[in-house]
Order: structure tokens, then C-alpha cells, then sequence
């Protein structure tokens, strides 16, 4: 078992999701035209991937949002509590659904998602968030966090109040990050340290310019480091004196769901610790290429053994 260390205390800020992923043949899947599953599981979604895969690599993880209290969100939290993570912010409303998501991933690695976020009251943040919040040595959102109307204002407020303390703010816009409203893109980028996205996505928080360019000129609204992740191709990091590429990993794709969440875990492992931005991507790369070997979100992010099978495989030195 690998043991947590205090002294990297991660915060997630929502986007707490269930996962029912379901292995077909094929994508897309047609009306009357049936397929035999390879298997349907369940597992923790969106923040969930990102927390097991941090308190897999040591650091202490601690969920901050929102879950139903239902038969999914007591699934989820189960889940989390024996990957050791710290659940004591979650929030179960009772009375209310789970942001639940239907996964569908075929043989050749591509997916989709089917789903909807759970509705509840609108919640501010607690003596218990506040505790989390002010101990902590990071603190991690992404656009679907700003999607779930009960806790946008308060995850919002989180972030700003972590970055004025001093402490790195991780964001990652997603697809979802399209529907943001100008003012969520702008408090954002004055909150966030660092950005991870991929190329696809700079358009949404550059008001629609593309290309690296565009995602340069976000260096001048906040954020001290933009991560360009670029799939198979790598990732590309931009700061304000340099840009540092690395190449990605060539392995056999199975599944591309939750790479990116291990890929963010791995990033800030190696930021909290000071490594060199070559080292970070070296890293955060090899951890999504474990990602991608394998089916499924949850559980099925990379142990510390798998993340140093590709770095061997492909004789990358890094010492975690």
C-alpha cells in the first residue's frame, strides 16, 4: 500500500460523477442492430479518476462537492474511501440523483458519453471545505464543475480564495467549458496557476482563436503555465520564457476515458514537487500512456507500477 504523505494534500473541487461504462464491439451503436457487451461496470467519473490516481501516486487526496444520495453516489464514495481518499467534503443531499454517466467505449478505444448532472440545492461553502481548503497545498477544478448549477458559486470562490493564499490552482476547461459564461472564463483565468487542456479546447477560454498562439496569449491573464496535452502526440507546456515539448508514449490505445484526469494527477505530483517542466511532462505523459492501456475510469487509473513500466519501456529516468 502505497502511503499518503501530508505535506501534498490535493483539494478536488466537484465534478463528482458515476461512471456505467460498458465495453461493446463497436461504436456507433444502431437502432435494432445489437451488440453482446465485453462487460458494464461501475466506477467513480470526472473528479473521481484524478483523486485515485493522485492517492495512488501518494499525495492526499481530498473530494470536495456534491453526490446523490443514492444507490450510485454510496457506490462512488465507497469506491473513493477505499482508494484512501479523504471524502470528508463530500456532500450527499439527501433526496437528490447522482450526476450519473453512461460510458460506451468499443474495441478500437474510442468512447461516448451519455449522461446529465444531478440537481440539488445551491450550497456554500463550509467549515469543513474552509478547514480542507486552507490546509492544502493545491487545489484542482475543470469546466464541469462550473456546470453543476448547486456548486459553481462556491468552487468559483475556492479557487480564488487558494490562489490569493499563495497555493498553486490546477484548472482544466474540458469540452464543457464551452457552455461557461464570460464571467467564469475571466474569474478563472485570474485564479488558475495552471492550465490543462487540450489543443481542441484553447478556443473556448481564448473566446474562440485557436491554435498555440492563442493559448500563449492566456500567459498574460493569470495563469503562469499553460499545458497543451496532444494525445498520442504528447503534451506541450507554455510559460512566459520558454516552451517545453515531449513527445507522447506509442502504445496500444484501449481506452482514451480518464486519461486525461491521470494525466493531470501526474502533472501535479511532480509540480508540488519541484520538478523540472521536462520531468512534469515526462512524467504526466507516461501515466497517461498507462491510462490508455487499459478499459475502463475509476479504479482502472494506473497503479505506480504500471506508470514505471512505461517509463522503463521507453528509458525514461524519473525517480517518484
Amino acid at each position: 500500500m502505497v502511503t499518503l504523505d501530508d505535506q501534498f494534500a490535493v483539494v478536488s473541487i466537484g465534478d463528482l460523477v458515476v461512471d456505467l461504462i460498458v465495453a461493446i464491439p463497436h461504436l456507433p451503436v444502431e437502432a435494432g442492430k445489437h451488440q453482446v457487451t465485453r462487460k458494464i461496470q461501475l466506477e467513480p467519473g470526472g473528479a473521481g479518476n484524478l483523486l485515485i490516481a493522485g492517492s495512488r501516486l501518494g499525495m492526499r487526496m481530498i473530494g470536495l462537492g456534491t453526490i446523490g444520495d443514492d444507490a450510485f453516489g454510496k457506490s462512488v464514495i465507497e469506491i473513493l474511501e477505499k482508494e484512501n481518499v479523504d471524502i470528508s467534503g463530500i456532500i450527499q443531499q439527501p433526496g437528490t440523483d447522482s450526476t450519473a454517466v453512461v460510458v460506451l467505449v468499443d474495441d478500437s478505444g474510442e468512447h461516448v458519453f451519455l449522461g446529465g448532472y444531478g440537481e440539488g440545492d445551491t450550497i456554500s461553502t463550509s467549515e469543513i471545505w474552509h478547514n480542507h481548503l486552507n490546509s492544502c497545498n493545491a487545489v484542482f477544478a475543470s469546466g464541469w464543475t462550473l456546470q453543476e448549477r448547486r456548486l459553481a458559486k462556491a468552487a468559483l470562490e475556492a479557487m480564488e480564495n487558494v490562489h490569493d493564499a499563495g497555493k498553486p490552482v490546477f484548472f482544466d476547461p474540458g469540452p464543457e467549458m464551452q457552455n461557461a459564461t464570460s464571467s467564469q472564463i475571466e474569474a478563472v483565468l485570474a485564479s488558475s496557476d495552471v492550465l490543462l487542456m487540450t489543443e481542441d479546447e484553447i478556443k473556448f477560454v481564448t473566446g474562440g482563436d485557436k491554435g498555440i498562439d492563442a493559448a500563449q496569449k492566456l500567459l498574460e491573464l493569470g495563469p503562469q503555465v499553460v499545458c497543451v496535452k496532444r494525445g498520442s502526440a504528447g503534451c506541450m507546456l507554455l510559460t512566459k520564457r520558454e516552451i517545453i515539448e515531449h513527445p507522447g508514449y506509442p502504445v496500444t490505445v484501449r481506452d482514451t476515458n480518464a486519461a486525461g484526469d491521470s494525466f493531470a494527477a501526474a502533472f501535479i505530483y511532480g509540480y508540488l514537487r519541484g520538478w523540472t517542466f521536462a520531468e512534469i511532462a515526462a512524467f504526466a505523459n507516461a501515466m497517461g500512456a498507462a491510462k490508455v492501456r487499459k478499459v475502463g475510469s475509476g479504479r482502472q487509473v494506473p497503479t505506480r507500477e504500471e506508470v514505471q513500466a512505461v517509463l522503463e519501456q521507453f528509458q525514461i529516468n524519473i525517480d517518484f
